[in-house]
């Protein structure tokens, strides 16, 4: 493993102090041994999942700075703005444009949690999906637009329609996963769970369990390509078990491609 390698970690500022961000690196996450220093910098944010909002909250100079700190005070090697709403508001060629300066800023490899979504699922081989969106509908609407643009095509919705990042957090994930996997029997596409306020990385195996599929949470796919940036070798089967065996088949199938050539 590399020695002292940290991962900075731009995280909305929106409320709740129980974030599991904020408990990464403190021994308390099951497979956290696996993980590299986490440091977390806290962008203000009113938490509110509305456009114009979001918007705002994802704007290259409002990151920049609590960046650089991370990466100067902190000695973040990679970053990951950690919000999906935030980097997928203004589209994809917005999000990209985002990730592409924020890391000619800060001069480290960065990327965002609505990309880390699409990368996830090609390197599951995805292309279809299903979506349980905390958000409200208008907003959920441009996130399916989002996976659209990239090539990913949403084929059932449920909408909770949570207004604040708070809302979402206080959510019980677990039943509503149970509920939507109910009413969606015989579905075997992942099933994506935006939205880093909520916590997910305790629940992985039992949301993948309730679901008898993959499921990808915000958290989760924004820690994978957080760890894929370090280039950290020690994939947590726990919280990573799915994206750790996906990156594996990809890496044989580049060498195979390799010794073909």
């Amino acid at each position: 493993m590399r020695p002292n390698a940290c991962l900075g970690i731009l995280l909305p500022d929106d409320g709740p102090t129980d974030y599991e961000w904020y408990e990464l690196g403190q021994g308390t996450v099951p497979g956290e041994q696996d993980l590299p220093r986490i440091e977390v910098g806290k962008i203000p944010s009113d938490g509110h999942h509305e456009r114009e909002a979001l918007t705002a909250l994802g704007a290259v100079d409002r990151l920049s700075p609590v960046g650089r700190a991370l990466v100067r005070e902190g000695g973040a090697q990679a970053v990951v703005w950690a919000c999906t709403s935030g980097s997928f508001i203004g589209g994809l060629e917005w999000a990209r444009a985002q990730s592409r300066d924020l890391e000619a800023t800060l001069g480290v490899p960065v990327t965002s949690t609505a990309l880390a979504f699409h990368e996830a699922l090609a390197a599951l081989g995805q292309r279809r999906v299903d979506l349980l969106s905390p958000y409200p509908d208008d907003v959920t609407r441009q996130l399916v637009a989002f996976l659209h643009d990239g090539g990913v095509t949403v084929e059932r919705v449920r909408v909770l329609d949570c207004p604040y990042a708070a809302d979402s957090h206080q959510a019980d994930i677990a039943e509503e996963v149970r509920q939507f996997c109910r009413e969606q029997q015989g579905s075997k596409v992942p099933l994506l769970v935006p939205d880093t306020a909520v916590n997910t990385l305790r629940l992985l195996e039992a949301l993948n369990r309730e679901a008898c599929r993959i499921v990808l949470t915000a958290n989760q796919v924004s820690l994978w390509a957080g760890l894929k940036r370090l280039a950290w070798p020690e994939l947590s089967r726990h919280l990573l078990a799915d994206l750790a065996s996906g990156t594996e088949m990809q890496r044989r199938a580049r060498l195979f491609d390799r010794l073909l050539g």
